[in-house]
């Protein structure tokens, strides 16, 4: 076995020691003992001898120990090679199991280290995002292309987690895939610890929630918006109340559509919905870009301003009260009324609100006949225009009725009733297809259609609070005394008067005229009609009463 030069050295010093160390000491112990120099000769030989056998025997225990310990030293060392190789394989299985486990992950996973080095990128951030690992090598990269209008404060965001030892939530963050569509998801880091160079490696792990927080942010909007005019609602007024009351230079504004259950009742809600929609319109459009505006339910708006100057406050609703009378549906002309208020230093907004309520009642009292007038004008207009009625046939119909006030004893209110009737009964036409009144020989289903018009009137009427009293009668001014009307086939005194008095007019002004399904009879024998079927279809005293008036006229 070849000494090494490590061996060598140590052998040399051990026997340079031991040799110097015999010596001195053998020689001291000599001269102590020995008193002659042949005698001093004799004991040299014997020392000489047995350095000789020392020193072989500490050569030898010192290469023995050398050789064991190096023989241990080598087996060590090939222990430790061994399980460095195992090591290594094993840390390889490892790093390829935790690439695989990413790859194959179901959410968006990111590998990453603390040189910056995005190591791995899971299969479902590639599906989710476009990019993948050689379009995103660093952290750098991620941020600028993920999150191009903060990459600088996403990288020292990312940069921070190399601190972590643990698990963190790092919160939601909206990413812009390489198609540039937004997604958002909850990102969630933990330190999974260093790789074979020393480096931490952290583990982001991506939940999405886009359509979570599209959801959250639907429902939050719906909770505050109204739905059809896409303004605030009532719920987001009130809820702002306290953040409202911390403004001094404040004002309110509050508008009631007038007419819009009309229009409803008339041309059905598509109509009463587009009005809204249009208002709401108008209100964006001419009012500050920082008003607050709100529909509190039906046709009821409120609007605050943040600045509140009485002049431009009138000048507005000048403004917005024009262009709603711009907006004309079905030949109905709408109008609003409208109350305004500044609130107080140190008020609440809602002494502001309730002055603004009264003004708007005050409004909408001032207005009322004016509205009604006009939209009854508007009404009668389209009525006129748009099917078989005529003022000529409320003329004749007026002449006929008005000598029966006298004998069938009528009140005043009964009168102006009767006259009411008379100008509305069909007003409920005005909402039916015009093709149906063209004379031509009705379908079944068209006569159904066409039978639906003294309910639309009664809604009309009631919707107009001066109509309200001739209401039921419009409803009911095709009803027969013997129940074989319609539409709810009422029988003798539960038909109203004025409409018995009514269907007797109406029945001869329709018999002495030519229409579409009757050719028109002489009067007497329209006349002689009327008395065949009084008690059956018309009433007995109504009659009488009217054959007895054009005898006496003729």
């Amino acid at each position: 076995m070849w000494v090494k030069k490590r061996d060598a050295i140590i052998l040399s010093i051990v026997y340079f020691t031991f040799g110097i160390t015999w010596i001195l000491f053998s020689d001291w112990l000599v001269l102590r003992t020995v008193e002659n120099a042949g005698d001093f000769a004799y004991y040299s030989l014997i020392k000489g001898i047995v350095f000789v056998v020392l020193s072989t025997m500490v050569i030898y225990t010192t290469l023995f120990l050398q050789h064991k310990s190096r023989k241990t030293l080598e087996e060590d060392i090939l222990h430790e090679t061994t399980m460095t190789e195992e090591y290594r394989h094993l840390l390889k299985n490892q790093k390829q199991l935790l690439y695989n486990l990413i790859d194959e992950s179901p959410v968006p996973m990111i590998l990453h280290s603390e040189n910056r080095r995005i190591l791995r990128l899971s299969n479902d951030f590639t599906t989710k995002t476009g990019y993948r690992l050689n379009d995103l090598p660093t952290i750098k990269a991620l941020a600028e292309n993920c999150w191009p209008h903060k990459s600088e404060e996403l990288f020292t965001h990312f940069t921070q987690l190399y601190d972590i030892t643990d698990k963190i939530f790092e919160g939601e963050f909206t990413l812009l895939t390489r198609d540039e569509t937004k997604v958002t998801w909850a990102l969630h880091s933990a330190y999974i610890g260093r790789d074979e160079e020393g480096l931490k490696n952290i583990i982001t792990v991506g939940i999405d929630v886009t359509e979570e927080r599209a959801k959250e942010k639907d429902l939050t909007h719906l909770s505050y918006h109204d739905d059809l005019t896409g303004l605030y609602n009532r719920r987001y007024y009130n809820e702002l109340g306290e953040h409202f009351n911390k403004f001094n230079d404040l004002g309110i504004v509050l508008a009631d559509i007038n007419g819009l259950k009309l229009i409803n009742d008339l041309f059905g809600h598509e109509y009463g919905d587009k009005l809204l929609e249009t208002f709401a319109k108008i209100l964006r459009s001419t009012l500050p870009r920082d008003a607050f505006i709100a529909r509190m339910g039906g046709d009821e708006f409120a609007i605050v301003l943040y600045k509140y100057e009485l002049s431009e406050v009138k000048a507005l609703v000048k403004a917005i009260k024009k262009d709603v009378q711009a907006n004309v549906i079905k030949d109905i002309i709408p109008t609003a009324a409208f109350g305004y208020s500044k609130k107080n230093i140190n008020e609440p907004l809602q002494n502001a609100f309730s002055r603004a309520e009264n003004m708007v009642y005050r409004d909408k009292v001032h207005e009322y006949d004016k509205q009604t007038d006009a939209m009854l004008e508007s009404i009668l207009n389209t009525l006129y225009t748009r099917t078989d009625e005529s003022k000529a046939h409320v003329e004749s119909l007026s002449a006929l009725a008005s000598p029966l006030k006298e004998p069938l004893a009528l009140s005043d209110e009964q009168s102006n009733e009767l006259d009411m009737l008379i100008q509305l009964h069909d007003i409920g036409k005005i909402s039916l297809d015009s093709r149906l009144f063209k004379g031509k020989t009705l379908t079944d289903e068209e006569r159904i259609e066409i039978n639906r018009h003294p309910e639309v009137g009664y809604r009309i009427a009631n919707a107009l609070p001066r109509l309200k009293t001739v209401a039921y009668a419009i409803l009911t001014h095709h009803e027969n005394i013997d129940g074989t009307g319609y539409p709810f086939g009422l029988e003798k005194e539960e038909i109203p008067f004025i409409t018995r008095i009514f269907r007797v007019v109406d029945s001869y002004e329709a018999m002495i005229n030519d229409l579409p399904y009757n050719k028109a009879k002489t009067k007497k024998a329209a006349l002689s009609e009327l008395q065949a079927y009084k008690g059956t279809l018309y009433d007995k005293t109504v009659v009488d009463a009217f054959v007895a008036s054009m005898e006496k006229s003729a």
